[in-house]
């Protein structure tokens, strides 16, 4: 296939805004004050709940379609240096703002003046922080993986549906159009009937096996576990600021989800949403076998999709009758090679969530109270296939799934699975 068009990588793309921010006394003034810049009487009041590499980040977003006023975060030299880079970024847009800053989100919850949060801690402490933002009445942007398991990510949608919450997941390929055009085609059958869905997203998590270190001054650590399994600290799970690396606490099953969820997050959901299962999901899961060359999910219509590397690196393919859809950050390509230059999009009988800006979304949803583009019961429906895959590895068994009662029929082994791991005295009771 010809390569069409190439779209930034995640990595790359942080690294530069994270270096962006970080060089504050270079930014131009219209980074935060161009025409369309948000009126102070208009503007949103956020706080953001972790305050690392990704938060940084997003704070880089969010500072120019909203306020971030607040900030909480366990490790104190990260929280401080965070303070510095938003407070500056304002600064130079001569939009003078105090970051008040908490070291635990529960007293940043307890301000008044923040309407909504952005999340973004390791995986384990999701389900904790979404419910109590709901609970205190605040709208949520919740990075992904949206929950660590599929019992916290159904008590995550509950407490959203409860107290009336707008909540964004951090899924951004949605709002990408080369995504969104890739899951119309599919929607609309331009390749005809699928045969086959093939996603790569890298492998599950592995347990905890880190030596203990001492715990860095700054760094509440019985803190920063919270709710997960307690282990000793080790710098990869929460590296010094000095480091610049994306922490590895992904990849061990106590605190993350693996490269199945960290990348599947993204991967698996554009499959989700091209196979129109947003609320829904498989029915069976095969391991590896004698009839499955690669991990294979079912659906209920029959069309298996694969957790392999098809030869692209990460990215999805959609096999139909009539052609095949490639997509991923490098890629946007069908077979046949002019499917996509000759489809009449406006003309497609059924039409996806359009938006081009993810956080621009969220905060438009908050002030219109309508659904954004990736739901809270979105965000909870791909990382349910994000743990199955999990759990199908770790049981190296097929599994039987139920997406309506979310559970294995009749399988008491794989359900200890579905279940939350909440260490006392935390709790993700709605």
């Amino acid at each position: 296939m010809k390569n069409i068009e190439n779209l930034v990588s995640r990595r790359q793309f942080i690294g530069k805004s994270i270096a962006a921010a970080a060089a504050i006394s270079i930014v131009p003034r219209h980074v935060l004050g161009g025409s369309g810049f948000v009126a102070p009487s208009d503007e949103i009041s956020l706080g953001v709940i972790g305050t690392g590499v990704q938060a940084r980040y997003l704070a880089s977003l969010f500072a120019e379609r909203a306020r971030v006023i607040a900030a909480s975060d366990v490790y104190k030299s990260k929280l401080d240096r965070f303070k510095v880079l938003v407070e500056g970024l304002y600064a130079v847009a001569n939009k003078p703002t105090q970051v008040t800053t908490y070291p635990d989100f529960r007293k940043l919850l307890e301000n008044k003046s923040v309407d909504a949060v952005v999340i973004a801690t390791p995986d384990h402490w999701h389900a904790v922080q979404v419910i109590e933002a709901a609970k205190a009445g605040k709208d949520v942007y919740c990075e992904k993986p949206y929950s660590h398991s599929i019992e916290e990510g159904r008590a995550m949608v509950n407490a959203i549906e409860k107290y009336k919450r707008v909540n964004q997941t951090g899924n951004m390929q949605r709002s990408w159009k080369e995504f969104r055009k890739s899951c119309q085609l599919v929607r609309n059958g331009a390749i005809g009937d699928i045969l086959e869905v093939k996603v790569c997203c890298g492998p599950p998590p592995k347990k905890f096996d880190l030596k203990p270190e001492k715990v860095p001054a700054g760094l509440n650590w019985d803190m920063w576990v919270g709710p997960a399994k307690y282990n000793e600290f080790n710098w990869e799970l929460a590296p010094p600021l000095d480091n610049g690396m994306f922490p590895n606490w992904r990849n061990y099953s106590e605190y993350g989800n693996g490269m199945t969820a960290d990348w599947g997050a993204h991967m698996f959901d554009i499959a989700q949403w091209g196979l129109g299962m947003d609320d829904s999901g498989p029915v069976a899961i095969y391991p590896a076998d004698k009839d499955h060359k690669v991990m294979t999910f079912v659906y209920a219509n029959g069309v298996p999709m694969t957790h392999e590397d098809f030869g692209r690196g990460y990215g999805v393919r959609f096999i139909g009758t009539k052609g095949i859809i490639d997509i991923s950050r490098g890629y946007y390509e069908a077979l046949p090679g002019d499917l996509i230059p000759k489809h009449d999009f406006d003309k497609d009988p059924i039409k996806l969530y359009e938006t081009n800006d993810h956080y621009k979304n969220w905060l438009e949803c908050i002030k219109t109270r309508q659904q954004p583009n990736c739901t809270a019961e979105i965000g909870h429906r791909t990382a349910t296939v994000c743990h199955l895959a999990n759990i199908a590895y770790e049981l190296n068994r097929p599994l039987k799934w139920d997406p309506v009662k979310e559970e294995f029929p009749g399988d008491a082994e794989a359900n200890k699975f579905v279940k939350a791991y909440i260490r006392k005295p935390w709790s993700i009771k709605v």
